[in-house]
């Protein structure tokens, strides 16, 4: 029985490792590796060109720390640490003549995203409005703005409630 703990001893200390000062490192996997996608986001400064983000996942661990750049000169937007995103363009929702754009940001709460709409003015970016929605498919992604009597809402999913068919209840969020 000594001779099995001594074993599992031996087995178990000479999995880690030491740096030159004799420092005990754990034995983990350090890649940064860094992806882009595109995508075609309308004319979202006003200057009657169409405008592309760029989105750049630079991967530290589990998350990858997000950021957006944009063409024509357009400020980037540092989305933190998402999972992943997708960006689509919408209509002028608050009738400065440019497109708002709408993010759909993956998050770790298996299929829920944070849905954001940002809008460019002045030349900053602002975070107009931000709601939750429950993301498994591709129409998942569709209507999520809609227009009532001449106000904008954005769409989302109460994650706490459902209706009588099982789905999440909508919910509408002013813009």
């Amino acid at each position: 029985m000594k001779l099995l703990f001594l074993i599992l001893g031996l087995i178990f200390f000479s999995c880690e490792t030491k740096n030159k000062q004799g420092i005990t490192e754990t034995n983990k996997l350090e890649e940064t590796s860094e992806e882009k996608q595109s995508f075609i986001v309308g004319d979202v400064n006003n200057d009657k060109v169409q405008d592309t983000a760029f989105v750049s996942f630079n991967q530290q661990n589990e998350y990858d720390d997000l950021i957006i750049k944009f063409t024509n000169n357009i400020p980037e937007i540092d989305f933190g640490q998402s999972l992943g995103v997708s960006i689509e363009k919408t209509e002028d929702l608050n009738f400065d003549g440019a497109n708002e754009i709408i993010i759909f940001s993956r998050t770790h709460e298996g299929w829920w995203n944070y849905i954001s709409v940002w809008s460019f003015k002045s030349d900053k970016w602002k975070e107009i409005q931000k709601t939750k929605g429950f993301i498994s498919d591709d129409k998942d992604f569709e209507n999520r703005i809609v227009k009532d009597k001449n106000q904008y809402y954005l769409i989302g999913d109460d994650q706490w409630n459902e209706d009588e068919n099982g789905d999440f209840k909508k919910i509408r969020v002013k813009i």
